[in-house]
């Protein structure tokens, strides 16, 4: 028989096809798995969300009409800061916080804008490529708090685990939406070996969130995994099925319960661990604490329109002002503290509307909420205007808000949400 007619004819070669939108979305996926490793600016994240950006502008991308009140408060709000440079631009790094501030709310438009089509898919994508990176910025706090490889100093600061992050309390408040999707994910399980499965990635990052030492991060997880474990109960569609989910909550708890107990039972965890569970730290009471500069800030803020300008605040006061919405109004002008809280307010009711509706995303939603909306409220001692995680959460709450009213809409009218074409 001939090669090409018999039996011994060879069979057809498979051509390996990638298509371009499994490229354009890989490259997200990158970048958010990147987002463990922010020690150095620019960070790798940084670098290929700046790639992602650009190719999603050159191929195409949608600008959904609901979108346009969240970009315009973002412009609002980074127009404030740009404002507000003119005041101090002769200091130094004062341009560079801004354009990175800029940068950085773009990010936050782009995870709106990536997540309003193909939204059940690239959700997924986006919890995915976030638990593995918890996963190993977990791993890395674990390594560099038990001293478990070379350099593992490098891995903390002041004692406490920081991994690949410059500041403990960046770190673990980074992990908590990786920990909700993970405690979700228990909930909806039915099969005994991919819950085993699960436990050790949530391991990780439980343990990271703990060795950061980090108290707001302890609440923080705290109340979003209890405002999550209250929606995704009010989601569910039996009362069987929500009765396990409270059976699986009280097992995690004591499973976390159990994985403390092991931590405290090391020494060097234990008298750090007494340390920072003090409700009363020296930096946040009396004359010159926290809460005094926060008063004493807000009643110059009505005193400057256009704010005193990034690092102002700190050389007035002696310290960093640790209130994202005071320091709107200190670094952003009344423009951008005006902006932000109504940034704010916005979300949580949108959110409010349409986290519980039926879409195929909602749990991924649920979880992205209640992460956002819990450090919105840590917010007020802290700032975290210029934490990446901070805005690409925002920006996904955007993006799910755009699809589920969509999705709404198409299922009870038969028609689509109108967009109009952004570029491509």
């Amino acid at each position: 028989m001939s090669a090409t007619g018999g039996y011994g004819a060879a069979a057809p070669r498979r051509r390996l096809v990638i298509r371009a939108e499994t490229l354009r979305e890989g490259l997200v996926a990158l970048a958010v798995v990147s987002g463990f490793f922010v020690m150095y600016e620019p960070a790798p994240y940084d670098l290929l969300f700046i790639v992602a950006i650009g190719l999603f502008a050159a191929t195409g991308l949608t600008l959904p009409r609901m979108l346009l009140p969240f970009l315009l408060l973002v412009i609002l709000y980074q127009l404030g800061a740009v404002l507000t440079l003119t005041l101090v631009l002769d200091r130094a790094n004062t341009m560079k916080w801004t354009v990175v501030g800029v940068f950085l709310a773009g990010t936050g438009v782009f995870y709106a804008l990536f997540l309003a089509e193909r939204t059940g898919i690239r959700a997924r994508l986006i919890a995915n490529a976030w638990v593995i990176a918890g996963a190993c910025g977990g791993a890395l706090a674990i390594v560099g708090y038990f001293h478990l490889a070379p350099g593992s100093d490098k891995l903390l600061i002041f004692g406490r685990a920081k991994a690949t992050f410059k500041d403990p309390n960046v770190f673990a408040p980074y992990l908590i939406f990786p920990a909700l999707i993970l405690i979700q994910r228990l909930y909806a399980t039915d099969h005994l070996k991919r819950a085993a499965f699960m436990l050790v990635p949530l391991g990780l990052i439980m343990s990271g969130i703990f060795l950061s030492f980090s108290r707001g991060s302890w609440g923080h997880l705290i109340a979003s995994a209890a405002l999550m474990t209250g929606l995704t109960i009010l989601a569910s569609p039996t009362p069987a099925r929500r009765a396990r989910i409270l059976l699986i909550c009280g097992a995690a708890a004591l499973g976390a319960a159990l994985l403390i107990a092991v931590l405290l039972s090391m020494p060097s965890v234990s008298s750090l661990f007494a340390e920072r569970a003090s409700l009363e730290q020296n930096y946040d009471v009396g004359r010159y604490g926290r809460f005094a500069r926060h008063i004493a800030g807000a009643q110059l803020a009505f005193d400057k329109p256009f704010g005193i300008g990034i690092y102002q605040f700190a050389k007035i006061f002696g310290a960093d002002v640790h209130n994202t919405y005071l320091n709107a109004f200190m670094s952003y002008g009344w423009l951008g503290g005006l902006a932000l809280p109504t940034l704010v307010i916005l979300t949580f009711v949108y959110c409010v509307r349409y986290v519980l509706a039926p879409a195929p995303w909602r749990p991924i939603f649920i979880c992205a909420f209640s992460t956002w909306a819990v450090l919105m409220m840590e917010a007020w001692v802290i700032d975290v205007d210029h934490w990446r995680h901070q805005w690409a959460l925002l920006g996904m709450c955007w993006g799910f808000i755009v699809a589920t009213a969509k999705h709404v809409q198409t299922n009870d009218a038969g028609a689509p949400a109108p967009v109009r074409r952004l570029v491509g």
